[in-house]
């Protein structure tokens, strides 16, 4: 599995997500998504390069079957308001000070703290499901 992401990182040069093929795009969101969720929260996943591809994010965990998952993006999606995140990483940031500013009476978690603990809480394993989505499309064996 780590061989996948891997190759896949490697096709990605930051600028050409929409040209990769699906197994990748799914790979690069999936990897980038839990990478910066898990070490930082999605404060970090939207301040972060790996946010560029929040948008496609529920769409990629619904493919491999992560429907929890994928509710839990759409929703953290939705703090930005009906259009999502922007995007692009500037933008983004800045409107990410908009929609969750950092405040000492929240500790900084914003709209984020019960967002982060649902993710954090597993309810789709993805390592499995991304494994089954890499056989069903004949990359593992």
């Amino acid at each position: 599995l780590a061989s996948a992401y891997d190759d896949a990182l490697r096709r990605f040069d930051g600028a050409n997500f929409s040209d990769l093929d699906e197994v990748d795009r799914v790979l690069v969101t999936v990897w980038g998504l839990e990478a910066d969720v898990n070490n930082g929260g999605f404060d970090q996943y939207y301040f972060n390069g790996a946010g560029d591809q929040a948008f496609w994010a529920p769409a990629a965990l619904r493919i491999i079957g992560a429907h929890h998952a994928a509710d839990i993006v759409a929703r953290a999606n939705s703090v930005f308001g009906p259009d999502g995140p922007p995007p692009n990483r500037n933008a983004r940031q800045a409107r990410l000070f908009q929609v969750a500013p950092r405040d000492d009476a929240d500790d900084g978690l914003g709209p984020w703290e019960e967002l982060d603990s649902e993710f954090y809480a597993y309810p789709d394993d993805l390592s499995d499901l991304v494994q089954a989505f890499l056989r069903s499309r004949g990359c593992l064996n």
